[in-house]
This record gives structure tokens, C-alpha cells and sequence, in this order.
């Protein structure tokens, strides 16, 4: 009676150990910060018609003004278009329209390709 005791015990806590290291949290921000193969400028988001809503972007140029309600006017070496920067995004931040920064992203392709942004570093 007491080795199966001693048995079931074990293969209880073997059991829910193997089920914990199953539920581990995926990691989004490394699945995040690999954008989609060549949209990585302005120009790639506007031309790239395979892009399909959400796909994740990674942009570096410039806030060039504010247009209203959260959005801006962006703008690389390739062309530019509007961002979406919720308030809580740009708590702290100081950007001018010379300071370059880098937005991470996504595509919105029904809001006429609107960018909407998860995070913003001035570089």
C-alpha cells in the first residue's frame, strides 16, 4: 500500500510539472520585432499588396507634425503616411520634427493604410 502511495504521489507531481513547463508564456515581443520581409519603409507599406491588416511593421524616420486626435504625419527617406499614437505611447516623450525615431507597429489597411503604434523610440 505505501509504494503505491509513494507511486502515485510521484507521478502526480511528475505529471503536473510536465503540465506547468507545457504553459509557459509565449514570448510576443520576439514574434513581434521580426516585421514581414521587405516592410520596413514607407514606400514597402504602400506598395506591398500581399499585406494583409495587422502585419507587423518596423519604421524609422520622423514625426514631421501632429494632424489631430493621435495622429501624426510620418515620414522616412521613401515617402510618407499617418501613424496613430495613443497618449499612453508618448507619456514622457519629447519629439521634435528632427529627431529621428522608430515605430513598431501595425498595418491597417481599411483605415487607408493607417499605422497603428504599439511603441515609439527616439533614436
Amino acid at each position: 500500500m505505501k509504494k503505491r502511495t509513494i507511486l502515485f504521489t510521484l507521478l502526480l507531481a511528475c505529471s503536473s510539472t510536465l503540465a506547468f513547463a507545457n504553459d509557459q508564456p509565449t514570448n510576443y515581443q520576439d514574434e513581434f520585432s521580426k516585421p514581414m520581409d521587405g516592410v520596413n519603409t514607407v514606400a514597402s507599406v504602400l506598395s506591398a499588396s500581399a499585406v494583409i491588416d495587422d502585419t507587423p511593421i518596423l519604421l524609422t524616420g520622423y514625426l514631421i507634425e501632429p494632424l489631430g486626435k493621435e495622429v501624426y504625419l510620418f515620414k522616412d527617406e521613401t515617402g510618407s503616411l499617418n501613424v496613430k499614437i495613443d497618449g499612453d505611447k508618448m507619456s514622457g516623450l519629447q519629439v521634435k520634427p528632427n529627431d529621428k525615431v522608430t515605430i513598431k507597429g501595425e498595418i491597417n489597411k481599411e483605415d487607408n493604410y493607417l499605422i497603428y503604434v504599439d511603441s515609439i523610440t527616439v533614436n
